[in-house]
């Protein structure tokens, strides 16, 4: 219940947190998120917890798009164009991003 209520508190209501903190090293300083969405025409917006003004769209009329986020504290919020799209998400940890 904590979690929950954190998250509306950090993410614009509707929107949903991802939390990638545990599960990235410590070294990391940037991830590409690859993203596909469903149908093609739909967009994915990303952004860091509290930093709304930090958003990131995805796809563009593309099925797929990479879109490359600064890490912080491995959390970011999500945000769909429409409220029945599908989407899917891989992280892709660069070589030149750890130390």
């Amino acid at each position: 219940m904590k979690a929950l209520v954190l998250a509306a508190l950090i993410c614009n209501p509707g929107d949903r947190l991802i939390d990638l903190g545990g599960k990235l090293p410590p070294t990391v300083k940037s991830i590409d998120l690859l993203i596909a969405v469903e149908p093609y025409y739909t967009r994915l917006y990303v952004y860091h917890p509290g930093f709304p003004d930090s958003i990131q769209s995805c796809c563009h009329g593309s099925p797929t798009s990479v879109v490359r986020l600064a890490v912080t504290d491995g959390r970011f919020c999500l945000r769909q164009s429409r409220p029945q799209m599908k989407w899917k998400l891989k992280v892709i940890v660069r070589p030149e991003t750890a130390a």
